[in-house]
């Protein structure tokens, strides 16, 4: 018989104990999770992150308005000498359903330019000031919920693909706290003032990078190559995903798509970035905030990063960064177009964290969604390069709990 090393025992162990689980009705996210608290994470296979199921929160807690907001409780580093990139990319940029990249013109200078128009809804009255944030790109974008020691706290979520959603992984859980993550999350999108005017929705599953449960990311404090999350959320009791309601979804995108690096930048890699969520110190996180303006490329510590000016405060960690944000284009004529990199509303990162003083220097990061040492590939299963698509494709390749098929399968990744 051939013998088993440690790590080889705890992982038949730990395999053969979930099986045994599985084939229970009454198996949650707490039973799995106490299972891989005793097990050691050199057990686990490096190249893994790990999908956590979710059960449907209680009554009490997905009806739950009033939270605090979260905020990123690493350490700042240093920013005071930060400079801004202007080295040479070698990597592919990308965004979703765009089969070849094509928001910037031969001037090379980054822009944002939109029709002056929302969507039309019906999710609340027109004369309301709730209006345009309950309309469509602003609809998938909202509140994410969620209990951190019996408090109830929220960060900032938004809609890409069918019934995914993009946050922060600090969202989750705290920085390589293991077996320890928050629970009871809800996503309300175009939360406002309290109200819910597309529903209140739970999560079936969500997958964050193994580096950040471990304490292991690339960077210092709380610049790390990887603080993202996505989420898969459950449909609601008509059987419709969540874009079925909100009016769609927004893309997302890889490898700093719609960045552009010119003579007319200053050689510095820059883009028109609108950055959206809800920041506690805004309207106390009751309502949707947007922020416009340029965002720059750096790395602190090897860690790969996007920052911009903004007045951003906690509550906001895992809003999108958006290009190319708005309703729809405008008709064109006399060879006038779009640019390049025009896709639109394509989320290029979430954010991450800020000055410990909210008031000063008024500044904001993400992690880039890039290809980086924790994930080099250029594909992920059909879902672009780098980190977000490979979380989104380990997420998506996974079976609901009593089903023969994948998310993937099942639709709630359409693009």
């Amino acid at each position: 018989m051939k013998s088993f090393t440690t790590a080889n025992l705890y992982l038949y162990r730990l395999l053969h104990t979930i099986q045994v689980l599985l084939t229970t009705e009454a198996v949650d996210m707490k039973h799995i999770l106490l299972i891989t608290a005793w097990m050691p994470l050199s057990a686990l296979a490096a190249d893994l992150d790990t999908v956590y199921f979710y059960q449907t929160p209680t009554p009490e807690l997905a009806s739950t308005h009033s939270s605090q907001a979260y905020t990123n409780p690493l350490p700042a580093p240093d920013t005071s000498n930060l400079e801004p990139d202007g080295t040479p990319k070698n990597t592919q940029a990308g965004a979703s359903t765009e089969a070849a990249s094509r928001a910037y013109g031969r001037y090379s200078v980054p822009f944002t330019a939109k029709r002056v128009s929302a969507a039309v809804t019906s999710a609340v009255s027109s004369d309301s000031n709730a209006y345009l944030s309950a309309s469509f790109p602003y609809s998938a974008i909202g509140k994410l919920t969620f209990q951190v020691g019996g408090i109830s706290a929220h960060c900032s979520a938004s809609v890409i693909l069918k019934s995914v959603i993009v946050t922060a992984a600090h969202c989750m859980q705290d920085y390589g706290a293991g077996a320890d993550r928050f629970d009871s999350h809800v996503f309300r999108p175009a939360s406002y003032e309290g109200s819910s005017p597309y529903g209140e929705w739970t999560p079936l599953a969500a997958v964050w990078p193994n580096t950040w449960t471990k304490g292991t990311e690339v960077g210092s404090g709380s610049a790390v190559d990887n603080d993202l999350a996505v989420m898969i959320l459950a449909k609601n009791a008509s059987g419709q995903f969540i874009s079925d309601l909100v009016g769609g979804h927004l893309n997302y995108g890889w490898n700093n798509y719609s960045f552009i690096n010119s003579k007319r930048t200053g050689n510095i890699w820059t883009a028109a970035v609108t950055t959206l969520g809800y920041p506690g110190l805004l309207d106390e996180g009751a309502i949707m905030q947007r922020s416009d303006g340029p965002s720059y490329l750096t790395t602190i510590a090897d860690a790969h990063q996007i920052y911009q000016g903004s007045t951003f405060t906690g509550g906001s960690s895992g809003g999108p960064w958006v290009v190319n944000f708005g309703y729809e284009n405008p008709s064109f004529s006399d060879g006038s177009g779009v640019g390049h990199k025009a896709k639109a509303n394509v989320v290029i990162g979430v954010t991450s964290w800020g000055s410990a003083d909210p008031n000063q220097p008024k500044d904001n990061y993400s992690s880039q969604f890039t290809q980086n040492k924790r994930y080099p590939k250029a594909d992920y299963g059909g879902f672009g390069a780098g980190n977000i698509a490979a979380l989104l494709n380990t997420a998506c390749s996974k079976k609901p709990r009593g089903s023969t098929q994948t998310f993937k399968q099942l639709g709630y990744c359409d693009q």
